[in-house]
C-alpha cells in the first residue's frame, strides 16, 4: 500500500511538471552525480514474534546520514533517468514495549537501496532549473541489534524526489535535493531468539546536497569551416552546444579572430545573427538565437570592438545552415555568424 501510494503521488507530480515547461530543453547525455546529506528515519512500529509469544512496540531513531550516487542518461526534452545507489545509516535511540516504559537501546540500522529513478526538469530562469521524479527499486534493511547480532531483509522500495539544481559551470550542477522513501515492512530472523521473527515498519526522509558531471558535452562541435584565402575575411561562424548560449573555449577563439580581422582591415560595422537548431518551439528558439547572438556581441566588445558598431539580431530555426525535420538535434544548425562590412 505504502509503495502504491509513492508510485500514485509520482504519477501526479509529473503530469503537472509535464504541462509546466514544454518549451524547456534541457542538456543531454550521460551523466553522473554524487550526493551526501542527513537521512531521517521516522519512528516506526516493530513486531517480535516466537513459539510461544508475540510482543509489540516502536523503534525510536536518532538523526542519521545518507550518501548516494548515481549514473543517468538525460533525453534532452526535460525527461531523465538514472540508477541509483544509497546507503543510510540510523542509530536507533530508545526501544518501547506495548505497556513498558521506553528504554535506551544500542540497535543500528543500514540500508542499501538501488532505485532507478525518472525525473522532469524545469527551468527556473538563468542557469537554475527545478526537477521533480520518482523512483523505485529495492533495499537492503540491515538491523544490528543491542548485542551485535545482524538481522537483514531485502525489500521493495519507491520513492519521491524533488531537487533544485544551478549549473555553474559548462558541465558542471551543484544541486539540493528533497526525498521521502517507504519500504515494505521487513520480515527478519530474530537472531537472538531461536525460530523468532522480528517485523519492522519504516519510512524515511533526506535532504542531500551534491554535484552532477555531463559526461559529454551537448552535443558536438562541428569543425569550423575555413576561412577562404582572401586579404580580408567578411565572415566567421560561431557554434553552440545544444540548449547553449555560452562561448566555448573554440567559439571565444573565433570571436577573438573576428575582433582581430575587423581592427585590421577596418570594418565600419559588424552584423551578428543568431541561429538554432529544430528543436523547441519557435518562441523558444527565437529566444535562444537573440542570446546566443547576445553571447557574441559581450565577445566583440570584450575584444575591444565598440559596441555601437555591431548590430546583432536572432533568426530561431528559419535559416538553417543544414535542412533538417522538426525536433532535431543538428550542430551545425546551432550557430552565429559574423559578417564583417
Amino acid at each position: 500500500m505504502k509503495i502504491r501510494n509513492v508510485l500514485l503521488g509520482a504519477a501526479a507530480s509529473l503530469l503537472v511538471a509535464g504541462t509546466a515547461s514544454a518549451d524547456y530543453t534541457s542538456p543531454t547525455g550521460w551523466y553522473m552525480s554524487l550526493g551526501a546529506g542527513a537521512n531521517w528515519l521516522q519512528d516506526g512500529d516493530f513486531r517480535s514474534i516466537s513459539s510461544i509469544s508475540t510482543s509489540n512496540g516502536e523503534f525510536q531513531y536518532d538523526d542519521g546520514y545518507i550518501v548516494s550516487g548515481a549514473v543517468g542518461y538525460d533525453f534532452g526534452r526535460n525527461w531523465r533517468v538514472e540508477f541509483e545507489v544509497a546507503y543510510r545509516d540510523n542509530d536507533a535511540d530508545s526501544v518501547c514495549y506495548v505497556g513498558d516504559p521506553c528504554g535506551n537501546t544500542s540497535a543500528q540500522v543500514w540500508e542499501l537501496s538501488q532505485m532507478v529513478n525518472v525525473l522532469y526538469d524545469m527551468p527556473l530562469g538563468g542557469n537554475w532549473e527545478a526537477s521533480v521524479g520518482a523512483g523505485i527499486g529495492g533495499n537492503l534493511v540491515v538491523l544490528k541489534d543491542w548485542v551485535d547480532l545482524e538481522m537483514d531483509d531485502y525489500v521493495l522500495a519507491g520513492q519521491l524526489l524533488a531537487q533544485v539544481g544551478y549549473r555553474f559551470a559548462d558541465r558542471w550542477q551543484v544541486y539540493a535535493d528533497y526525498r521521502y522513501m517507504v519500504v515494505d515492512d521487513a520480515d527478519m530472523a530474530d537472531l537472538s531468539n531461536p525460530g523468532g521473527r522480528l517485523e519492522i515498519e519504516k519510512s524515511e526522509h533526506a535532504l542531500l546536497v551534491g554535484l552532477r558531471f555531463d559526461l559529454q558535452r551537448d552535443g558536438a562541435m562541428p569543425d569550423r569551416p575555413r576561412q577562404p584565402d582572401a586579404a580580408a575575411p567578411k565572415q566567421f561562424i560561431v557554434f553552440f552546444g545544444f540548449n547553449k548560449s555560452n562561448l566555448t573555449a573554440e567559439a571565444a577563439r573565433v570571436v577573438t579572430e573576428a575582433a582581430a580581422a575587423a581592427k585590421k582591415y577596418g570594418s565600419a560595422s559588424i552584423s551578428v545573427v543568431g541561429h538554432t537548431d529544430t528543436v523547441g518551439s519557435n518562441d523558444y528558439n527565437m529566444r535562444l538565437s537573440m542570446r546566443r547572438s547576445q553571447a557574441v556581441k559581450d565577445g566583440l566588445m570584450a575584444n575591444g570592438i565598440a559596441a555601437d558598431m555591431i548590430t546583432t539580431g536572432g533568426r530561431g530555426e528559419a535559416e538553417l545552415m543544414v535542412q533538417t525535420g522538426d525536433a532535431v538535434k543538428e550542430p551545425q544548425n546551432r550557430r552565429a555568424t559574423i559578417d564583417l562590412k
